[in-house]
């Protein structure tokens, strides 16, 4: 197939039907293997990260880089993937990336350093943009109004259970084969949608000489970049740190440069009009908000069953397994109730759910019974379906067609931009609490005033990680009253973090009764 630079408002573009012996369901198994190695990706890494520094011999910034470059790549992309799928095709740019991230797993797979893990990575997190966002616009085309909800109820239960589910696949992996593997699995994966993809999902027929909005792309990736890198270092070096600031001030102008360049641009990278409604500016924030709460606040309950219960990797995936039932539960229901009733009261539902299962984690204590863990999972998981589903619909389903690359990109940003915030954010107050208890902790339990004055914030980084200091030539029982510390500080600080994750949660339900009444319908303006 050869195709040519074309806007997607030019009335000479059109997706053409897929083919006759297809329908949007079949094509949707490409979809979904394609988002399935993304989402996988995604969190499994996590999993494979401190025996892939035993074999390559990373250091603690290499595991990190390895984390960070592929989020860096994801949240600078996702919004020009989707218009480069407008213009050159859904299908094309889709199919590519299932391509390109096959060869990047594969390459991690086959890595022997470091060096190479980071720029797999980095292939990954672009090729990955390319794929999750022409997804959702793929679907915007292929379904009809009447049927979109249910769609992508079913995509964002892929996405949650995938992401839940990345811990426990590769615990399995890695106990029973290697952490190569971990990688490896997209392979097969990736061939499988990329051939289900040739045959069925829709071709691009091209035909328009608007020029590509360069300047916009420039200034977007300017935007994010300096942004992103800043929060991710922020926790480490502290907000104060003058590198932080002045990235974040980078970032805010070039982001304030961008939106004067799209109100000027011919063809926008990403069309100011789409928030001039307010369910599309609303479900932006709203995705914002949930995956600041869950991911923020998730990366310290993983953290909590591994180095504080000391579960294995596997254990901790099983641990997980409730809220990845409950998410597709919820995912899989709410598509018929916002066909019904609109995006509105599932967003609500959804939060307060969310901040339900926010406060049951304040209860928590260390080794507790597996039920004590499943039922905030599970109310959590409810929540985070219920809002990932309707949001998706709150802005795809109000953009045009003609908008669906960029309103995709935009709502995939806006979930990456989240779950970057609420790691550098709630790791910034679970360090102050922790800072603040672990003192107190430690005289608490007998730790002698030399030992106590002997660990530094150094020792409450650590603690922050659930891990416990170990001052050289202790005595026995004061690494066990070390160890009472450290669990009593963590603790308070990881129910710290749920607790800002509630009233963030509580924040996103009032939020939600902006959102517009009533379903989307094809060709018709919502009811408001």
């Amino acid at each position: 197939m050869t195709t040519t630079g074309i806007s997607a408002q030019s009335p000479t573009t059109a997706e053409s039907p897929p083919p006759r012996r297809a329908n949007p369901w079949v094509a949707m198994i490409a979809i979904a293997l394609g988002v399935l190695i993304v989402s996988l990706d995604g969190t499994i890494t996590a999993v494979a990260n401190p025996i892939l520094a035993r074999d390559l011999g990373a250091s603690l910034a290499g595991l990190q880089w390895i984390t960070n470059i592929y989020l860096l790549a994801m949240a600078a992309t996702l919004v020009l993937a989707g218009k480069l799928g407008d213009r050159f095709g859904r299908r094309t740019v889709f199919l590519t990336g299932i391509v390109g991230f096959a060869f990047a797993s594969a390459a991690i797979a086959c890595s022997p350093s470091v060096a190479m893990v980071i720029a797999g990575r980095l292939g990954q997190g672009l090729f990955g943009a390319l794929i999750i966002t022409n997804a959702l616009a793929l679907l915007r085309t292929l379904f009809p109004a009447e049927k979109l909800p249910k769609a992508l109820s079913l995509f964002a239960s892929l996405i949650g259970a995938s992401s839940a589910a990345g811990p426990l696949v590769g615990g399995l992996l890695i106990e029973h084969t290697s952490w190569r593997w971990a990688f490896m699995i997209n392979v097969p994966i990736a061939l499988g949608s990329l051939a289900v993809g040739m045959l069925v999902l829709p071709r691009r027929h091209l035909a328009d000489p608007t020029p590509f909005d360069l300047a916009g792309s420039i200034l977007l990736a300017a935007a994010l970049l300096p942004i992103t890198f800043a929060l991710i270092q922020a926790p480490d070096v502290g907000w104060t740190n003058w590198i932080v600031l002045a990235l974040l001030l980078v970032g805010v102008i070039a982001g304030a440069a961008f939106i004067v360049a799209e109100k000027r641009a011919a063809d926008p990278l990403i069309p100011m009009r789409l928030f001039a409604d307010r369910s599309i500016t609303l479900g932006v924030v709203l995705t914002i908000i949930s995956f600041f709460s869950l991911v923020g606040s998730l990366f310290f309950v993983l953290l909590f069953l591994q180095q504080i219960n000391g579960d294995s990797p596997m254990t901790a995936g099983l641990h997980i397994l409730p809220l990845s039932i409950a998410n597709v539960a919820a995912s899989s229901c709410s598509g018929w109730i916002i066909a019904k009733y609109g995006s509105r009261p599932p967003l609500m539902v959804g939060m307060l759910s969310s901040a339900i299962g926010f406060i049951f984690f304040t209860g928590v204590d260390p080794h507790g019974s597996y039920l004590s863990l499943a039922i905030p999972f599970t109310v959590l998981g409810l929540g985070v379906g219920l809002v990932m589903t309707s949001s998706v619909q709150a802005v795809l389903g109000n953009a045009p067609i003609e908008d669906a690359g960029p309103a995709a990109g935009t709502h995939q940003t806006s979930l990456q931009i989240g779950g970057i915030l609420g790691t550098a954010v709630l790791g910034a107050v679970m360090a102050s609490s922790v800072a603040g208890k672990f003192g107190i902790a430690m005289a608490a339990n007998g730790v002698p005033d030399s030992i106590a004055d002997e660990l530094s914030g150094d020792a409450a980084r650590a603690v922050a990680q659930g891990v416990t200091p170990a001052p050289a030539q202790a005595a026995p029982d004061t690494v066990t009253a070390l160890q009472a510390a450290t669990e009593a500080a963590f603790m308070h600080g990881m129910h710290t973090t749920m607790w800002v994750g509630a009233g963030i949660s509580l924040l996103g339900a009032v939020i939600s009764i902006g959102v517009k009444r009533g379903r989307v319908v094809e060709g018709a303006p919502s009811v408001h």
